[in-house]
């Protein structure tokens, strides 16, 4: 028997306000309603120009920015006939920081999180070995006074936990005196701050990340890069079970 083919969604959209960038709200706007139906495997096709113009409250010009934008992130086609549609997930300019930042404003999305697990991986062990061998002693003071305010935090997950955790992989990054790796650290900021909300909720992987973090530290201090890679992989090691403990707890909720 053949599949049955499921019609395309055409969404309404509520009427856009004019704020200070106007060209940034529909952009964002767009933005999210593709992501929304990319998590809920939904066909989504957009109003035609005038429909969506009217729905938003914005001219053409605003809304043929909006739309170009998009679609030169990779999240959206344009076509004569067919109109504007969502496209794939895969084929989305996935490191782009817009597109990173508009994904961490929804729920945590599997493949997102263990994407993430895995940049870091590439990215923080390596960061930490050249830390270890390039850290002025400025620089790896700076760490170490990252680490000193989270261990004095406890276990309480709270923004300034998540914003500690932040400076001390950017500290550790920084020191690495690696341009690319700054770089990829920047693009990663976001979604990285959006997966810490809900991975340091539980307490027992707070204190196990800070030991973690407390062992990387003094790896770097005794100018030690291999040991100083070897703790941060165990670091983001932990990072990744946390990350499936989430993905399990959001799947029993969806479920419930």
């Amino acid at each position: 028997m053949l599949n049955a083919v499921k019609s395309p969604t055409i969404p309404d959209f509520a009427r856009i306000e004019p704020p200070e960038n106007l060209h940034g709200r529909v952009t964002r706007t767009l933005a999210l309603r593709v992501i929304e139906a990319e998590q809920t495997s939904t066909h989504l096709v957009f109003p035609n120009e005038a429909g969506l113009c009217r729905q938003l409250g914005v001219s053409r010009s605003i809304l043929r920015e909006a739309v170009k934008v998009l679609a030169d992130k990779g999240m959206i086609s344009v076509r004569p006939r067919s109109g504007t549609c969502a496209r794939p997930r895969s084929e989305w300019n996935l490191l782009d920081p817009d597109i990173l930042g508009w994904q961490a404003a929804f729920k945590p999305d599997a493949r997102l999180l263990r994407d993430l697990c895995e940049v870091r991986l590439a990215i923080e062990p390596a960061a930490s070995a050249f830390a270890a061998v390039r850290g002025t002693s400025d620089e790896i003071a700076m760490i170490g006074s990252c680490l000193q305010q989270l261990e004095s935090r406890g276990a309480a997950a709270t923004e300034s936990v998540i914003a500690l955790n932040l400076q001390f992989q950017a500290a550790i990054v920084a020191a690495s005196h690696n341009s690319l790796f700054c770089q990829l650290s920047a693009v990663i900021h976001e979604p990285f701050r959006a997966a810490l909300s809900y991975t340091t909720r539980f307490s027992a992987s707070v204190m196990l990340q800070v030991e973690g973090y407390r062992e990387v530290y003094d790896a770097i201090r005794a100018h030690d890069p291999l040991r100083a890679k070897a703790r941060s992989e165990n670091v983001v090691g932990l990072e990744m079970l946390a990350v499936e403990h989430v993905i399990a707890a959001s799947a029993q909720e969806s479920r419930s």
